[in-house]
């Protein structure tokens, strides 16, 4: 078994990816011409051509993937998408998968709160993966919002796991949401929050993300490298951090390759995602971490301490938990014995 092989029959959990960001370039112009939809695209190679995000990355991303989710009109739609990842996570060998999904942009378009559970739940039901929902707040939209979301979300209290932040970052802090943090935690929901790359302000709003809202994950993280008190603080308190070295089609290897050198050197509990696999070149979890793999030469020990935790940090039951970690290990053990 060479390494390639190693990675892609290994066990894999996925903390960090956005269910609108899983609708292909074939899917985007299917669904544009069922509903009506006008995109300023005609073909799937003007899409992927789009793909290569210039700066500002992360906002010339968002408004890429806001056009791309826009031709998501009705619950048959996210039915569909969330249908066809869950078939790709079994090819992908994914055990278990937390999903984000975004409210508030789906309501805006007409498709109630109640259709959407139902859309994403029926697909749940129906796979082999284990999955867990987890609630996004659009963070350029208001705590007002927030709070509504929360409300709606209530008599689905046993379909969604957590609640998350995401968005466009500049001028929305974390503690702009403190109150809807404050309530969800009392609620019962586990708690994360994007703090994306290389973004204004990126260290305050760790420190926000971990002592204000009191985040059990924090989704990226990577400038939490930047400072030794919340080097400390992930590590003491074992708050995963969900980093997607995903790529663009340009990018020569994937990104942030020595911080997730530094990040497993710390013995931070550091996990590899997809983020959004079909706005990246990346794509999905097992291109990505033969990708990883080879450019950052990391070991199979190593590809798998990504893995552990992964299930580490999911939120899962113990007895899951256990046993996802254990044909972890039987899987490296297999491949050590063969070398």
């Amino acid at each position: 078994m060479n390494m390639n092989d190693f990675i892609a029959a290994m066990p894999k959990a996925e903390l960090h990816m956005h269910i609108e960001g899983t609708v292909s370039a074939a899917k985007v112009l299917e669904l544009a011409e069922r509903n009506g939809v006008e995109i300023p695209y005609t073909s799937e190679a003007e899409i992927l051509a789009a793909q290569d995000y210039g700066f500002p990355a992360l906002e010339n991303f968002l408004d890429y993937h806001y056009m791309c989710s826009s031709v998501l009109r009705e619950g048959r739609d996210v039915f569909e998408i969330t249908r066809n990842f869950l078939n790709k996570c079994l090819v992908e060998n994914i055990r278990h998968v937390e999903m984000f999904f975004d409210p508030q942009q789906h309501i805006e378009r007409g498709v109630s709160f109640d259709e959407l559970m139902d859309a994403m739940t029926t697909a749940c039901k129906a796979s082999d993966v284990s999955t867990g929902l987890i609630m996004c707040m659009n963070r350029d939209r208001s705590l007002d919002s927030a709070i509504e979301m929360l409300d709606l979300a209530g008599k689905h209290r046993g379909d969604i796991i957590g609640v998350g932040l995401d968005s466009y970052e500049e001028g929305n802090p974390p503690v702009k949401f403190q109150e809807f943090y404050y309530r969800a935690r009392e609620e019962g929901y586990r708690l994360t929050a994007h703090c994306d790359c290389d973004q204004k302000d990126a260290v305050k709003h760790a420190h926000q993300c971990v002592h204000n809202l009191k985040v059990d994950r924090i989704d990226h993280g990577l400038h939490v490298l930047d400072d030794p008190e919340l080097i400390e603080v992930v590590r003491s308190r074992e708050i995963p951090l969900t980093m997607c070295p995903t790529w663009r089609p340009s990018d020569p290897e994937p990104r942030r390759l020595m911080a997730l050198r530094k990040m497993l050197d710390l013995g931070l509990p550091v996990c590899l995602n997809t983020d959004d696999p079909e706005e990246f070149a990346s794509r999905y979890l097992t291109n990505m971490m033969q990708s990883v793999q080879q450019d950052g030469d990391f070991s199979a020990d190593e590809m798998t301490q990504f893995m552990r935790n992964a299930f580490r940090g999911s939120w899962i039951g113990e007895e899951q938990r256990t046993a996802h970690l254990t044909e972890l290990e039987a899987h490296l053990e297999t491949y050590l014995q063969q070398k």
